[in-house]
């Protein structure tokens, strides 16, 4: 499973922070993807963020949100 799957098997139209999905994703899969660090995790949501496949706002206390774009449906 590439990095891209994983993450948008985790994500649905509903808001998530990036420490719920990275629980979501789950410690193993991340592991297997090279995923642990927390910059290498961020830095495959930033991709698919570009990529317009993935959308990220910020929370009232901060934290980041990450859900599927408008229209956007995991492989």
């Amino acid at each position: 499973m590439s990095d891209d799957t994983a993450l948008l098997a985790a994500l649905t139209d509903e808001p998530v922070t990036t420490s719920d999905l990275y629980d979501r994703v789950g410690y193993m899969q991340l592991t297997a993807l090279g995923l642990v660090p927390y910059a290498a995790f961020r830095r495959a949501l930033a991709e698919l963020c570009a990529g317009g496949v993935v959308e990220s706002s910020v929370a009232a206390d901060g934290s980041t949100l990450w859900r599927l774009a408008s229209g956007a449906a995991p492989d």
